[in-house]
């Protein structure tokens, strides 16, 4: 099995899939992704923190735009071409963003979110 072969990212994806499975709880489906981006975007939501399942890495980068919101994972945009949606573990907006979000995104639906020291998270997973 070489890097970047299909039997790579088999095994890549097993991986993913048997994390998820760890989760306690699954709070967000595709749908709701799709839903919660272009709100955050109308709320004057610019850079946040995305984190992965399986990485401790923390990445930056608004929410994506409409277009790069397809089916079941985000489109070719900034820093997670084609990841799954549910691969997403959380998104956070910056503490000096925050202000309003949470009654925005309540206005909508139901979101998971947490208030933490940094901003106001939105949870894909409990683990």
């Amino acid at each position: 099995m070489a890097w970047g072969d299909a039997g790579d990212r088999r095994e890549q994806q097993r991986r993913v899939d048997a994390a998820i499975a760890r989760a306690s709880a699954c709070h967000m489906s595709d749908a709701k992704w799709r839903k919660l981006f272009p709100v955050l975007r109308e709320l004057g939501v610019g850079r946040m923190a995305w984190r992965f399942v399986r990485s401790d890495q923390l990445y930056y980068q608004e929410p994506p735009p409409e277009w790069a919101l397809m089916e079941s994972c985000l489109g070719d945009f900034g820093i997670a071409p084609a990841v799954p949606y549910r691969e997403i573990d959380w998104v956070e907006v910056p503490a000096e963003q925050a202000a309003g979000v949470a009654e925005g995104l309540a206005a909508v639906g139901q979101f998971p979110v947490q208030q933490v020291a940094s901003g106001l998270r939105i949870v894909g997973y409990t683990w």
